[in-house]
């Protein structure tokens, strides 16, 4: 449920709030499952992806206090800029694509598999603007895809484990 609020709340734009939401949630799957590595891949996904950003604002506003100087400075510094935060987009993507693959493997709903491959060619077909409405698809599919967890995990041999 906290994942699937986290997910909606990112699509309309509280995406500090959600993205805290979804971590908690992905951590509280990684702790009904006992895969620890499932948290650990999200975290560098966010890690990554927070650079990304970070670098993408930095170079904007560089290139556009740059630009009033030297209009081939502003560029160059956007092109770097853009290219160094892509890349780290892509490389946070897919730590998060072998998270959601490994929830999707340990809770059995398949989504989170869609949603991982949709997310990681958005990250790559950003570079041609197209990767935008798939991340879009993807952001939406995700929401679905929290709320399609069960309730309870059950692990061979032992009782049921609360996952939300």
């Amino acid at each position: 449920m906290m994942g699937g609020i986290g997910a909606i709340l990112t699509v309309v734009g509280l995406g500090f709030i959600g993205f805290i939401l979804k971590l908690l949630a992905v951590k509280n799957i990684a702790e009904a499952t006992g895969k620890g590595e499932i948290f650990s891949k999200y975290l560098w996904a966010a890690i990554l992806n927070i650079l990304a950003s970070l670098i993408l604002v930095g170079t904007m506003w560089g290139a556009i206090l740059g630009a009033s100087k030297s209009p081939g400075f502003g560029l160059g510094m956007m092109g770097v800029g853009g290219i160094i935060a892509v890349i780290l987009m892509i490389a946070g993507v897919w730590f998060m694509k072998q998270s959601y693959d490994m929830i999707s493997e340990e809770t059995g709903v398949g989504m989170f598999h869609t949603v991982a491959l949709l997310y990681i060619a958005g990250a790559i077909l950003m570079i041609v603007m197209i990767g935008g409405l798939l991340i879009i698809i993807a952001a939406i599919l995700e929401i679905i895809a929290f709320f399609s967890l069960p309730d309870e995990l059950e692990k061979p041999g032992e009782d049921a484990v609360v996952v939300a």
